[in-house]
């Protein structure tokens, strides 16, 4: 797996860099022992996932409402379709005669959405941001 932070990932805003860091890290250091996940190991990762996955979204939600973001409620229903599909994903987990998710499959979509959300959806915000921080100082 490719799951690896970049440069090129930078939105250029410490805090949520970091935000993102962490997140990118986690997610390599399950996909790196991919072979021998067990179905705890998901359970831990998506729980892991839920909560700060919360306490991030709420931190650059915050930060958009404050800096009258306009892509707000766009920013946001990605969001929220990545809490839904987490949620969807526990439940599926804790199906008890259910198989449960594969830890692969996790890896990929994980990965997959980092990036997709971080390069795009982030970036944007984080360009609208810091030009309201440079404006602002002027």
């Amino acid at each position: 797996m490719a799951i690896r932070w970049t440069r090129a990932l930078s939105v250029g805003i410490a805090d949520v860099d970091a935000q993102h860091k962490e997140l990118f890290r986690r997610a390599r250091a399950f996909a790196d022992g991919l072979a021998g996940r067990s179905r705890q190991d998901v359970g831990i990762l998506l729980s892991y996932l839920r909560a700060y996955a919360v306490t991030h979204f709420d931190d650059e939600e915050e930060a958009m409402r404050a800096a009258a973001y306009p892509g707000l409620r766009r920013h946001k229903a990605e969001h929220d379709r990545f809490m839904r599909d987490i949620l969807r994903m526990t439940r599926d987990q804790e199906r008890r005669r259910g198989a449960g998710v594969e830890p692969a499959a996790l890896a990929h979509w994980l990965e997959d959405w980092l990036v997709e959300h971080v390069s795009s959806t982030d970036a944007a915000m984080a360009r609208f941001l810091l030009a309201r921080q440079a404006a602002a100082r002027e």
